[in-house]
């Protein structure tokens, strides 16, 4: 595609060669004023249709790349989308998984408590048996004796 300033050279060397055609043409006697006028005219006016047919072709030309980049990033924004859900479900499956082992951790914790109570309790039992029988070891040793 030509830049707007390689088509503007090309439109002025061109134009250049049509006004000096024309002004021999003229000159020499082939061609009246006016049909000279007016073939100039018509070329430049199919000159102005020709630049404006070029920057159409390139305002498309952009419009063509932008709307690729945005598809582009859309689908970019899709795949990040997915990607956040399935990120998100993973936080709902660990966080289910963390309050679950937090009740788990919480009754093992109260199963362990309540057997230490229970030993000590079982201890404090044996320990007054313990010292029954030392009363009674120490009866019967100062009772012997």
């Amino acid at each position: 595609m030509l830049s707007p300033r390689r088509l503007a050279m090309i439109a002025a060397i061109l134009g250049v060669l049509v006004v000096v055609v024309l002004t021999a043409l003229v000159l020499g006697g082939l061609m009246a004023l006016g049909a000279a006028a007016a073939t100039g005219a018509f070329l430049i006016a199919l000159a102005v249709l020709a630049v404006l047919l070029m920057s159409v072709r390139r305002l498309d030309g952009k419009a063509q790349r932008i709307d690729q980049r945005v598809k582009k990033h859309e689908n970019e924004l899709a795949r990040t989308a997915t990607a956040l859900k399935r990120i998100d479900a993973k936080l709902d499956r660990v966080a289910a998984a963390v309050e679950a082992s937090g009740a788990r951790r919480d009754e093992d914790l109260t199963a362990i408590l309540a057997s230490l109570g229970e030993d000590r309790v079982n201890a404090m039992a044996r320990a007054h048996e313990l010292d029954e029988l030392r009363a009674e070891v120490r009866a019967l040793a100062q009772g012997r004796v």
